[in-house]
């Protein structure tokens, strides 16, 4: 049984709940702070829920479009990962690389920004995030330069 708030080796037939995309600049994480319960104050990914017939890549373009105003090209998924609480969230991870532009805050978050790694241990997270960012170091994501990801209006 995976712990809560823990990346999970769930199954890829398992329903999942939501979405969400760590996109990585060479040395800072691209972070959204939460304006809403249940995560109101603490910093994330871009992410958010599955629409009805929609596919997890599908809400993690989405939800990075109406939280920063970025759009994605190619996604790499990093994996599920079990929220926690109740009822607990079932979300699929994906990452891309950053191309250009600046994240502007937008639907369900008051800020978005790109945090150094440095400083991303001192801020509120939610569960996972560090582990996540790993994951996508680890897959190349910050490093890339053939522009998987641009803003939208480019």
């Amino acid at each position: 049984m995976t712990k809560p708030g823990t990346s999970s080796e769930r199954p890829a037939t398992d329903p999942v709940d939501g979405a969400s995309v760590v996109l990585l600049k060479r040395t800072a994480v691209l972070l959204v702070r939460r304006n809403k319960p249940p995560f109101s104050a603490i910093w994330s990914f871009p992410g958010g829920h599955v629409e009805p017939g929609e596919t997890p890549e599908a809400a993690a373009r989405r939800e990075l479009m109406e939280e920063t105003g970025l759009s994605a090209g190619p996604l790499v998924s990093l994996g599920r990962h079990e929220t926690g609480g109740t009822p607990s969230k079932h979300l699929e991870v994906f990452t891309c690389h950053y191309a250009s532009g600046e994240p502007v805050a937008g639907d369900d978050v008051d800020r978005a920004l790109f945090v150094p790694f440095e400083e991303v241990g001192g801020l509120p997270l939610t569960p996972g995030a560090i582990a996540f960012i790993a994951k996508a170091i680890a897959a190349g994501a910050a490093h890339k330069e053939d522009g998987a990801c641009a803003l939208a209006s480019s």
